[in-house]
């Protein structure tokens, strides 16, 4: 495309000259109604790229209220100037004054308004309202070029600093936009810029408002098209260039989000945290049969004392869990993990920015793969990440989550270690004695440990409601006020009445938070964990075996059903993380490895079709073959057809053309010839004389082709024929058919070819 685009074509005002640059530099940015068709374009598209920069910071979520309501009313007064024309821009003098007057809040903003966890958080976000405010001053003062440059550049400063606060798949949707104004306004300035050097005047408007908006139409298009290929430049460049990731800028301004309904410990009646949410923790993407995730629950922490309203952990030493190689962590095995069945899930897990440190998998951990920064374990075999970085992690999980068949549980021993009882046996000093004299009535009928847990699950999910409607709770016993008034509640509730149930007759139990399975996204196929999916259950002791998990929490009974269009989003958003926020050498690997399998594959495909082709092909010649053998006289009467035609039409099919053969070889009809039939017979005698060697130039005219022939006895023939085809091509005098007969005859013969018209 030349950017050299003549005055005479874009001008859209009356007749003046750029003579001088600086006449025409200081109309860059800040006119509104005079100019050029190419300039309202580019201050229009420098306009939308930095409005669309400041939405895109804007999306992320972390700019306080004030600055967002402040950036948005004056973006939208420019706005409402340059559409109506009125001029407010401000003097270079207050702009000048104004940038004073910010370094004192400048360094206020830094210590005090903008206070961040670190000094380089709170250094950003005080550079970010900075960005924000010599944005703001340049657009009501920008004139020349350089304060375009510098709105320009702006722009581009709050796209960088909102690519380092989120990791949301919104920014890619800005970024595009972002992109395509980009262009186009760089587009429009180089043909600005060009006219106004040109030194060339623009001595009319253009003859129509159509010519404006062919104009414009074909900038957008070609800004457009420029775009778009940008990006898919950029993102081949993005897969196939190498890329390590390092800790520069790691969860930077990415603040973490608590998790509703998920702790490191419980307080029975508190409410606040118990939302249905369905802000997205993590995601599982499992290799293996989905059906072996049925029920499968996620654990984060066991907790083992309580106090009547609180759940903790008294069990808070961590011992680190050493590399087995880079980034692989081989866990120890628990207590009475011999004694269980092999049962092994594999799968990936890609956790959200959250506020714990809590590694969560499927109970029980194997090996872990990841960028763990400080793997650790408690003494309730809790996973915790104690270095972790508050941003985004992915980590690949082997779980052994087989377990006992009940008839096997239900003859484990019932004698427990001194250090089990002392921990898991633990009751509240004030706890109502009815709960004791309840969990005996409900386990009356067990003979055995399993069957008096089995007893008090069934018995919390068929007499109880499940809610997360608050309720009148003692909150000095909110456990019995569960249990013999509400008789409603949620999770927490369950999981706290079956533990404290079965300690109170001497089965060690402990309350376990985490999450439910989730819900399956077919789009993106992984298991989506929502914060709605949070949950308490309980895991009971049996010597020889470990911890069995136990949930007593009867079924939400209004459950929320993610939309296909969630699916899809989520899919979208699965992507995002998976393939650009965490892209790095090990996925260019697996995405070559993948790419070399589908190749391999698609070879594949294709050989597998041509030979069945080729094979289908074999069998329908064959077919045919069958077919003309059986049908040998049918077929001998169609060729001997196919050649009579051929030699009576010289090669033609046409019907009209071989009617009138039949007619100038075998009909004595004195008619005349039509100017079609006129047409056909000279074709015949073109083809004679071609035999001859004599070929009609496209140039030449009928007679100047006849005086052309050598021989004078072929020449007169020739010439007479010609005289006879003017005469029924264009005159009013048509020769009859045997006069046509006679002269093609005579050619014939005078060129060697006696039998022609026979």
């Amino acid at each position: 495309m030349k950017s050299q685009i003549s005055a005479e074509v874009l001008a859209d005002g009356p007749d003046r000259s750029m003579t001088s640059a600086t006449t025409a530099d200081s109309g860059s940015c800040g006119r509104n109604r005079s100019g050029t068709i190419v300039d309202r374009f580019f201050a229009v598209s420098l306009l939308l790229m930095l409005g669309t920069s400041f939405v895109t910071l804007a999306s992320t979520g972390k700019l306080d209220i004030v600055s967002v309501t402040l950036i948005f009313i004056a973006l939208g007064v420019r706005l409402w100037g340059y559409s109506s024309g009125r001029n407010l821009q401000i003097s270079s003098e207050t702009v000048t004054r104004l940038a004073i007057l910010y370094i004192p809040f400048f360094i206020l903003d830094f210590l005090v308004l903008s206070a961040g966890a670190t000094p380089l958080e709170s250094m950003l976000y005080a550079t970010i309202h900075l960005v924000l405010f010599a944005a703001v001053t340049k657009v009501f003062s920008a004139v020349t070029r350089r304060d375009c440059a510098y709105l320009a550049a702006l722009s581009l400063l709050m796209v960088l600093a909102a690519a380092v606060l989120t990791i949301n798949t919104t920014f890619l949707a800005f970024l595009t936009l972002y992109v395509l104004f980009a262009i186009s306004t760089l587009i429009s300035y180089e043909i600005k810029r060009s006219i106004e050097t040109s030194r060339r005047s623009a001595p009319a408007r253009l003859a129509s408002p159509g010519g404006r908006l062919g104009v414009e139409r074909a900038l957008v298009r070609t800004a457009a098209g420029l775009g778009l290929g940008t990006l898919a430049t950029a993102s081949l460049f993005f897969f196939v260039i190498p890329r390590y990731r390092s800790g520069y800028l790691t969860g930077l301004g990415t603040h973490p989000e608590n998790i509703t309904g998920f702790s490191d410990n419980v307080t029975l009646g508190d409410l606040s945290r118990i939302m249905r949410s369905g802000t997205v923790v993590f995601r599982v993407l499992p290799e293996d049969n989905l059906h072996d995730y049925s029920g499968v629950k996620w654990r984060g922490v066991a907790l083992d004392s309580f106090d009547g309203r609180h759940w903790y952990n008294d069990n808070t030493q961590q011992t680190a869990v050493q590399p087995v190689a880079s980034d692989r962590f081989m866990l120890p095995r628990e207590p009475g993990a011999r004694n269980r069945p092999e049962k092994t899930l594999r799968y990936k897990v890609l956790l959200s920015p959250i506020s714990s440190d809590v590694v969560f998998a499927a109970p029980w951990p194997r090996l872990i793969t990841g960028r763990m920064h400080l793997l650790s374990v408690d003494g309730t075999d809790s996973l915790r990440d104690t270095r972790y970085a508050l941003s985004s992690l992915q980590y690949e999980v082997v779980s052994q989550v087989g377990l006992p068949s009940p008839s096997i549980l239900k003859t484990a021993p019932d004698g427990y270690s001194r250090e089990i009882r002392l921990l898991y046996l633990r009751l509240p000093p004030k706890l109502d004695p009815r709960i004791k004299t309840l969990a005996e009535k409900v386990t009356s009928p067990a003979a055995n440990n399993y069957d008096r847990a089995v007893q008090v699950r069934n018995y919390l999910r068929d007499n109880f409601g499940y809610t997360l409607q608050e309720q009148a709770v003692d909150p000095s016993d909110p456990l019995g006020s569960f249990l013999f008034a509400t008789r409603k509640g949620y999770c927490e509730y369950f999981a706290s009445a079956m533990a404290v149930m079965l300690r109170t007759i001497g089965i060690p139990a402990r309350l376990v938070n985490g999450f439910q399975t989730g819900s399956y996204n077919h789009f993106g196929k992984d298991f989506v964990v929502r914060a709605r999916d949070a949950h308490s259950w309980v895991e009971v002791y049996f010597p020889g075996y470990g911890w069995i998990p136990f949930d007593p929490t009867p079924p939400d009974p209004r459950p929320v059903v993610p939309s296909d269009l969630d699916d899809y989003m989520d899919a979208v958003t699965l992507f995002w993380s998976e393939w650009i926020v965490n892209y790095d050498f090990s996925h260019q690997l697996r995405l070559a490895a993948e790419v070399e399998v589908q190749s391999h594959e698609i070879q594949s495909d294709v050989g597998h079709q041509f030979h069945r082709l080729r094979d289908q092909t074999a069998g329908l010649a064959l077919k045919l073959e069958a077919g003309l053998v059986a049908h040998k006289l049918l077929l001998l009467l169609f060729l001997l057809g196919s050649a009579a035609g051929g030699i009576l039409t010289g090669g033609d099919w046409r019907p009209r053309e071989l009617k009138f053969i039949w007619s100038l070889n075998f009909r004595q009809s004195e008619r005349p010839l039509s100017v079609e039939e006129a047409t056909f017979s000279y074709g015949r005698f073109l083809n004679v004389l071609r035999r001859k060697g004599y070929r009609k130039l496209p140039s030449e005219t009928p007679e100047e082709f006849a005086r052309r022939i050598g021989p004078p006895l072929l020449r007169d023939a020739a010439q007479e024929f010609t005289r006879l085809y003017n005469a029924a091509r264009y005159g009013g005098k048509r020769p009859s058919l045997p006069v046509v007969r006679d002269t093609l005859k005579r050619i014939s013969a005078a060129s060697g070819q006696a039998n022609f018209a026979g």
